[in-house]
């Protein structure tokens, strides 16, 4: 489905991909950092069960940009993992298949401009910051089903800066998928500590054509209370009163790029108002079909990318292996038959 382009998601590209976060607006500021980028084209060969390092930064600073693409030219190897390390840690803070950490669900590339992630033709690029204190380490893994040889081009561009050195928030960001949803609910992420939620992917894949999904609430669990952040997955995700014929838009914060043989793709980025927390944070959504009906009859299969702001480098959820995240959805029901 033909994706309509926005004048207003257009200039937020031209804007954010030499400013980072700062806008225009504050392109004269001069700080107190020195700038640095790892930026390669090359064929490398990672195994089964290996792992390949894109690039390591010692000290600290902040990542202000990150594009990656292969010569697949879009379509992915799932088995191809990301793993970014914070401050020398052992265990990454970020953890998922790397086609489906810039949207890509799946490996299945759809061209899509928002504010904090782009994809455009087979660029893939990321424009969220990412501070460190005391180093930062990009990984490939590959825990698919062969060996992963090709040609790859990426970057990422740094502003080193000892100020960053007292800055503790870190980005996070986990890969979730319930095939299918079981009692209703899909979890999307969960945290202990301080921090923020700032969005991420969604992609649902229905079940039955034609029905609708769309019924369900974002439920947020904050510092032990409860609430409803929106009456609706379409509400959340940046439109109203939709159906199974919801259109395809992007647009800076809230997309919808992708509507096509069942399967919903969506975007939500929470740049003015995120989703803050002191101690905990659990973040779901409803798998409904009606109002107030959870689709515990004919539920479908959700897979989620969250990504927040917490202090420290905290582990995250590890996702399924290979064998569970390639497996076809609703898989089980035609095994019943």
């Amino acid at each position: 489905m033909k994706t309509h382009h926005t004048l207003a998601a257009f200039l937020v590209l031209l804007l954010t991909c030499g400013a980072s976060a700062q806008g225009v607006g504050g392109l004269f500021r001069v700080t107190g950092g020195s700038s640095d980028t790892i930026a390669k084209f090359h064929h490398i060969d990672i195994p089964k069960g290996g792992e390949h390092l894109l690039g390591e930064f010692r000290g600290a600073g902040k990542v202000t940009c990150f594009y990656m693409t292969d010569e697949t030219a879009g379509k992915w190897y799932p088995g191809l993992m990301l793993k970014i390390y914070w401050d020398g840690q052992k265990f990454p803070s970020i953890h998922m298949p790397v086609a489906d950490f810039f949207g890509a669900i799946g490996g299945r590339a759809v061209p899509y401009r928002s504010e904090a992630m782009v994809v455009n033709l087979a660029c893939f690029m990321s424009h969220l910051p990412m501070p460190y204190g005391n180093g930062a380490r990009f990984v490939l893994g590959n825990d698919g089903d062969r060996d992963y040889s090709i040609r790859i081009a990426y970057g990422i561009d740094v502003e080193q800066d000892n100020s960053s050195a007292t800055e503790k928030s870190r980005l996070h960001g986990e890969w979730r998928r319930s095939n299918p949803v079981k009692d209703g609910l899909h979890t999307m992420m969960e945290a202990r500590g301080r921090g923020h939620y700032i969005g991420g992917f969604l992609q649902v894949v229905v079940r039955n054509h034609g029905v609708w999904f769309g019924e369900g609430d974002l439920l947020c669990h904050v510092d032990g209370r409860s609430y409803v952040h929106s009456p609706g997955t379409e509400d959340e995700y940046g439109s109203c009163w939709a159906s199974p014929a919801w259109p395809a838009y992007d647009a800076p914060l809230s997309g919808h790029p992708l509507n096509e043989n069942g399967v919903n793709r969506m975007y939500r980025w929470y740049v003015h108002n995120p989703i803050r927390f002191r101690e905990s944070l659990k973040v779901e959504i409803q798998n409904q079909h009606l109002n107030g009906t959870p689709a515990t009859e004919g539920p479908d299969d959700y897979t989620s990318v969250a990504f927040w702001y917490q202090e420290g480098a905290n582990k995250v959820a590890v996702p399924q292996p290979f064998t569970d995240r390639q497996r076809p959805s609703f898989e089980e029901k035609k095994e019943a038959k």
